[in-house]
C-alpha cells in the first residue's frame, strides 16, 4: 500500500513538473512572438518617421494661391515697425543691465532692482506685442532671421539711484520719439494705416507718458532726498519705490 501511495506521488510530481515545462515553454513562445511584433512595429514606426521628416522638409502640401489684398502694409511702415521693435529690445536689455547692477551685494539696491527688472519685462513684451500685430497683418513671412539683433549694453554701472533713473528717463524719451516718428510714417500722406495709427496713440504712447511721467516725479523726490539726507535718502527712497 506504502509503495501504492508513493508511486502516485511520484507520478503526480512527474505530471506536475512536466505541465510547468510545457507552460513555460508556452510562455516563451508568446514572449517571443511579442518580442517580434513589437520590432516590427518599430520598424515601421521609424520608416513612417522618417517619410514624414523627408516630406516635412520637402513640404509635403504646396502652398494654395490666394489673393494677397488683404496684405496692403507699405514698405516704410514695415520698416518703421522693425526698427520699433529693435528699440524695444534695446530698452529692455538696458533695464535687465540696471537691475542686474542694483541687485549686486555691493550695491544692494532692491527697491530700484525690481523696478528696472519689472521695466525690462515691459519692453520685451512691447517689442513681442508687435511682432504679433506684423504677423497679424500677413508680414513675418520672410526675412525673419534679421528681425531683431542681440544688443550691446553701452552702460552697465552708475553711480548712484539718480543717475540710473535719469538715464532710464532718456531712454524712455528715446522710444517715445521712436514711436510718434513710427506714427507718423504709418499715416502718410500716400496711405494710411488707421488701425495701427490708433493702436500705437491709443496702447503705446499712452504708457509711454505715463511712464515718462512717473520716472521724472521718482527722481524729483530723490534728488530732494539726497540733498537733505544724503545716502540715507536713497536707501530709504529704495525701501519705498
Amino acid at each position: 500500500m506504502v509503495k501504492l501511495i508513493a508511486t502516485l506521488f511520484l507520478l503526480a510530481v512527474v505530471a506536475q513538473a512536466y505541465g510547468d515545462f510545457k507552460s513555460e515553454q508556452k510562455s516563451k513562445s508568446v514572449v517571443r512572438e511579442l518580442e517580434i511584433e513589437a520590432a516590427k512595429q518599430g520598424q515601421k514606426a521609424n520608416s513612417n518617421r522618417g517619410e514624414g521628416q523627408d516630406q516635412g522638409c520637402k513640404g509635403s502640401l504646396e502652398v494654395p494661391e490666394i489673393t494677397k489684398d488683404w496684405v496692403d502694409m507699405k514698405d516704410a511702415c514695415i520698416k518703421g515697425m522693425r526698427h520699433q521693435i529693435q528699440e524695444e529690445i534695446n530698452a529692455s536689455y538696458q533695464y535687465l543691465a540696471m537691475g542686474a547692477y542694483f541687485s549686486r551685494d555691493t550695491v544692494n539696491r532692491p527697491g530700484f532692482a525690481e523696478h528696472f527688472f519689472k521695466a525690462a519685462k515691459e519692453e520685451r513684451e512691447h517689442g513681442s506685442k508687435l511682432v504679433e500685430y506684423l504677423s497679424m497683418r500677413g508680414q513675418l513671412t520672410e526675412g525673419v532671421s534679421d528681425l531683431i539683433t542681440v544688443p550691446t549694453v553701452a552702460k552697465q554701472e552708475w553711480t548712484d539711484g539718480a543717475s540710473a533713473l535719469q538715464d532710464a528717463l532718456d531712454l524712455e524719451i528715446k522710444v517715445t520719439r521712436s514711436i510718434r516718428k513710427l506714427i507718423q510714417t504709418c499715416e502718410g500722406k500716400n496711405y494710411n494705416h488707421y488701425h495701427l495709427v490708433d493702436y500705437l496713440t491709443g496702447v503705446y504712447l499712452e504708457e509711454q507718458l505715463h511712464g515718462q511721467r512717473e520716472l521724472a516725479g521718482k527722481l524729483t523726490t530723490l534728488k530732494k532726498m539726497l540733498t537733505s539726507h544724503g545716502e540715507l535718502g536713497e536707501f530709504l527712497f529704495d525701501k519705498n519705490m
